[in-house]
């Protein structure tokens, strides 16, 4: 429930914004900040924040269980990789803009690994990975707040409201060959906070740079929950 009025706020926003505009005439001017649609898309780094020892705990300890010989056992957390978002948006007058994007973030993967001899197999230590991935994306609404410092620079913030899909990956790889795998999904919905910059490089593209935060992305009573960060760069084509 306290998500609701995240909810109503962005609605009533953009709602407002249209009634504003409508009442005031559309201004198309030719401007590199001119009102109208446009579309954008960006590709950025994730970085997930907490500490996941717990996880390659847990690897660990499957990796090393059953009284399976083993050796050169480790474990690893790869907390950074790469996203992408699509966006459509329409700004409304020089401060105020709307937008209907698919964001798709990067994963964070807890890992171990080592060589283990297994019984009755005659290979010997064989090299084994465990891998646990937590992956997330969805449509993402938002109220963009524009502060224009001319023609070809501006400033802006981010009220947003992601409808997530998340997911938690078992997956696992015994001498090259994919092992026991599975799967937990969940729905979520959280608020996307973001600012950023616009360099406005004719009438027509612009390139445009974003820190974004989500905190509590994920189902917590199915595929746990993750906090991240965004930095985003990407390009915008008004129609």
């Amino acid at each position: 429930m306290k998500k609701i009025p995240v909810i109503m706020l962005v609605v009533f926003s953009l709602a407002f914004a249209g009634l504003a505009e409508a009442a005031g005439g559309k201004k198309r001017t030719r401007n590199a900040n001119r009102v109208g649609p446009y579309g954008a898309a960006a590709v950025g780094m994730t970085s997930y924040g907490g500490n996941h020892d717990n996880d390659e705990e847990d690897l660990l300890d499957l990796i090393s269980g059953e009284n399976i010989p083993a050796q050169n056992l480790r474990t690893e957390t790869e907390d950074t990789d790469l996203g992408y978002a699509l966006t459509f948006g329409y700004r409304f007058n020089r401060y105020i803009a709307g937008e209907l994007g698919l964001v798709q973030f990067g994963s964070l993967t807890s890992r171990a690994q080592g060589d283990l001899d297994f019984p009755g197999d005659a290979q010997g230590f064989v090299p084994t990975t465990l891998e646990l991935a937590f992956n997330a994306g969805g449509p993402l609404m938002s109220v963009i707040g524009i502060l224009p410092f001319n023609d070809k620079f501006e400033a802006f913030a981010r009220l947003g409201y992601l409808f997530a899909s998340t997911e938690r990956e078992f997956t696992s790889h015994v001498g090259g060959q994919s092992g026991v795998a599975g799967t937990a999904k969940g729905d979520d919905q959280e608020p996307v906070y973001g600012v950023g910059f616009t360099w406005n490089i004719n009438q027509v593209y612009s390139v445009r740079g974003e820190y974004q935060v989500v905190s509590d992305l994920g189902q917590k009573d199915r595929t746990g929950t993750e906090d991240l960060k965004n930095v985003f760069i990407g390009m915008t084509i008004r129609f």
